[in-house]
């Protein structure tokens, strides 16, 4: 029995059909582990911040693509192609204040810049701009300045290490009612004044060895 000429017509049509759809779903695959341009203009800034492409971070090559090819970051949801971590941590020998451009990657979740003794200076403003960071890890670096008002108004922050810098002035009384806060260290600054209320959940040793933080879990204040 001859299949009728339509039906081979449909045969013919659902292939193609299928096959679009593996084409399409290929082609998607490889927008995802694509650095998305803004991203990539903004990691090369902060190489050059950090010594240029003959320094520490000479594997950020603007030929190669930033979410398979480089070194400390990783890119992933919720949008394919936008970087949401750096890590450049652990004695990697970076030195210099903490580039602007940080707060130019809008879907950062994860930012650890720590033990780097050679990192100085202040916290810049523009990571005001990083509405999605969940953990901050600023550790073991020679930070200086006050913990700016608008790190306590992240309301996203799960996990926050300033430890071991040289911060200065008071803890800001917003870092307590962040409700996702389960890690929190300041210590070995020179921070005064009160633990704001919701932060005397955490151990004393999060606050230990600074020049007059007072109340719980540490000593009464005065």
């Amino acid at each position: 029995m001859k299949t009728p000429p339509n039906k081979f017509l449909l045969l013919h049509l659902t292939l193609l059909f299928l096959s679009s759809i593996y084409f399409s779903t290929s082609n998607a695959d490889d927008v995802e582990f694509s650095c998305n341009a803004n991203d990539k203009a903004t990691l090369l800034k902060i190489r050059d911040h950090f010594g240029g492409p003959n320094g520490r971070l000479s594997d950020w090559d603007n030929s190669t693509d930033c979410c398979s090819d480089w070194s400390f970051v990783g890119c992933g949801k919720p949008l394919p192609g936008r970087i949401t971590v750096v890590t450049i941590s652990r004695g990697w020998g970076l030195s210099g204040t903490l580039p602007a451009e940080f707060g130019d990657l809008p879907y950062l979740n994860f930012l650890s810049l720590a033990e780097m003794p050679k990192v100085t200076g202040p916290i810049p403003n523009s990571f005001s701009k990083l509405k999605r960071l969940q953990k901050l890890d600023l550790g073991s670096n020679s930070l200086s300045g006050p913990i700016p008002t608008f790190l306590g108004q992240l309301k996203g922050l799960q996990e926050f290490d300033l430890s071991n810098n040289q911060l200065s002035g008071v803890i800001p009384a917003s870092f307590g009612s962040i409700p996702s806060l389960s890690q929190f260290n300041v210590s070995f600054n020179q921070l005064c004044g009160a633990i704001p209320t919701g932060l005397n959940k955490f151990a004393k040793s999060s606050f230990d060895h600074n020049k007059c933080l007072c109340g719980a879990p540490l000593a009464a204040c005065k």
